[in-house]
């Protein structure tokens, strides 16, 4: 496993922490909004180790399985999640984050996600960017989803490796505040205080 491949997983397994703690203490409403509106078409992960899974080359988190994260923002009964899929033995490697969110806007209920991907093959999208979409995990797409277009626009992102994209990827759901505060503390822990590339895009993103 490579540093910068290490350090997504340090932070993942912090943010999965941090979200089952936010789901087990929120409010019975935001409970009965996953059970109503998500969990038909994706249920919790919260079981087995993301260090395990991670550590494999190719792989992906469960299917149909999301990690859920504390909301951020102000809307009725939002949930925030996000998955991932990567695959580290082709040339050049695929990593795909998806960040979405289910709320309640204008008494609508909707969907919205992005999909923040490491350069592709070619010179259309061979940088890191990020995309609308209206699926999640690559899969179909998702009931209340936003009608947005999934290649327009690609916004690129301010990153140089998987480790920074994924730190300006929650950075747009948390905030640069909250995104400061919750990588200066994941790197009160040993395995990530030791992780070079960690440090290094904690000091460009998040200074």
């Amino acid at each position: 496993m490579t540093e910068h491949h290490e350090a997504v997983v340090l932070i993942l397994d912090r943010l999965k922490t941090e979200g089952l703690e936010w789901y087990r203490g929120a409010k019975a409403e935001a409970v009965d909004v996953f059970e109503r509106r998500i969990s038909g078409n994706f249920s919790i992960f919260e079981t087995g180790e993301i260090h395990t899974i991670g550590r494999k080359p190719k792989g992906s988190f469960p299917a149909k399985k999301i990690l859920v994260m504390t909301p951020s923002g102000r809307e009725e009964e939002a949930i925030l999640g996000l998955w991932v899929r990567w695959d580290f033995e082709v040339d050049p490697f695929e990593f795909r984050l998806f960040l979405g969110q289910w709320s309640e806007i204008g008494g609508e209920k909707t969907f919205i996600a992005f999909r923040f991907e490491a350069p592709e093959q070619g010179d259309e999208h061979d940088y890191y960017h990020c995309q609308p979409c209206r699926n999640f995990g690559d899969r179909g797409n998702v009931p209340n989803a936003a009608l947005v277009s999934q290649r327009f626009p690609t916004i690129p992102v301010n990153a140089t490796n998987i480790v920074e994209l994924t730190v300006c990827a929650l950075m747009a759901s948390m905030g640069h505040k909250k995104m400061k505060g919750f990588v200066r503390k994941l790197l009160r822990e040993s395995a990530a205080a030791s992780n070079a590339s960690l440090a290094a895009a904690y000091a460009r993103c998040c200074a």
